[in-house]
């Protein structure tokens, strides 16, 4: 078999730029990539239903504060409209005052996918208050 008679797989621009990306990784950081990418492969990406809605929210992040809105919510998580999204697996504290109540919840989450339009959330910590709320919001028949 001649070299030409060979066919070598194509590869597009952005398998070159993940290895140039994988090759600036330190060893732990690599570690790190390599033990988590199944789960963002593999990981079943919604366990619940979601709702459209628009709830500002505010969230913390590296001691800074963000206002955002949040696009969709679920009883595990939510999508924040963001210019500039955070990477995933970051934690962040976020803010929600839910239904016209007073009082703020605050939920302690991952940041569990990112993209142009914003971040996926997914709930870490979520009081049986928050549930109740979200509960009565997804499942009554009002456009949030």
């Amino acid at each position: 078999m001649s070299l030409s008679e060979i066919k070598f797989p194509k590869y597009n621009i952005f398998i070159t730029k993940l290895f140039n990306l994988i090759l600036t990784l330190n060893p732990e950081e690599q570690r790190y990539l390599l033990k988590n990418v199944g789960k963002l492969i593999f990981k079943e990406k919604r366990t619940s239903a979601r709702k459209v809605c628009r709830i500002p929210v505010r969230y913390f992040y590296n001691k800074r504060i963000y206002n955002n809105f949040i696009i969709n919510i679920s009883l595990s998580g939510c999508f924040i409209e963001a210019q500039k999204s955070l990477l995933v697996g970051e934690k962040i504290l976020m803010d929600i005052q839910l239904d016209g109540d007073d009082k703020s919840i605050w939920v302690k989450d991952e940041v569990a996918n990112a993209n142009r339009s914003g971040m996926g959330i997914e709930f870490e910590e979520v009081s049986s208050n928050l549930l109740e709320k979200l509960g009565k919001l997804l499942y009554s028949g009002r456009i949030i």
